[in-house]
């Protein structure tokens, strides 16, 4: 998983939303319209669980989601048929969270998506355990993956607890991917030095289900 929990650190800031596109869904919207920041959390999700997001940085792209690929150290590359992610970090001091990504990603088909949902579950039950390994650049990590089976959420739900220890810090990441349909959203919420809470996260992802419906 070196190459996921890499690529979700080093994306950068593309494109900025405008405040009136973060502000909700549009009226009548359907589950077949393409993704745009309109189907995102907005900022008041995110302050309303984390409020050291109240002052924060935030960037959209149009990048691929990267997927467990069973147990190995390489990430699968979904891109489906639309995708859309928000990354969102508090600027200045913080004392709880320090990254959220949320991919959101349409598949071809409802029984696709409930695929891409089973790899996260399937990564929490057989992938347990410590793995060394490097940060691509010269760096040695630990990864320490824990189970996390969190309760459901949307129509289908799984999830990941990941401990990625280098240079004397750690940085713990709990995942949870949310499927709505045939529309997978999955967030990374990252803390420094100890594990996201379990609560903080499922509520973020019901409010993710929400704006998919």
């Amino acid at each position: 998983m070196r190459r996921t929990l890499v690529v979700l650190v080093c994306l950068g800031a593309l494109v900025a939303p405008s405040p009136v596109a973060a502000a909700g869904a549009v009226a009548g919207a359907t589950a077949d319209d393409p993704l745009t920041r309109t189907h995102l959390l907005t900022g008041e999700d995110h302050a309303s669980v984390y409020p050291d997001l109240r002052d924060r940085s935030r960037s959209v792209l149009r990048s691929p989601l990267f997927a467990p690929r069973g147990c190995d150290d390489r990430a699968l590359l979904v891109r489906g048929t639309g995708r859309i992610q928000g990354s969102v970090s508090p600027v200045g001091r913080r004392s709880s969270v320090s990254l959220i990504d949320q991919n959101l990603v349409r598949l071809e088909s409802r029984r696709e998506a409930r695929a891409l949902v089973r790899r996260y579950r399937l990564f929490s039950k057989e992938c347990v355990g410590d793995v060394r390994t490097d940060d691509g650049e010269g760096g040695t990590v630990l990864l320490k993956n824990r189970a996390w089976s969190p309760p459901r959420v949307g129509d289908q739900s799984a999830g990941m607890l990941i401990g990625w220890f280098s240079r004397g810090g750690v940085d713990w990441r709990r995942v949870l991917a949310v499927r709505v349909g045939r529309t997978v959203s999955v967030l990374d919420v990252g803390f420094t030095g100890s594990r996201p809470p379990r609560a903080g996260v499922v509520a973020l992802g019901e409010r993710a289900a929400d704006r998919l419906r």
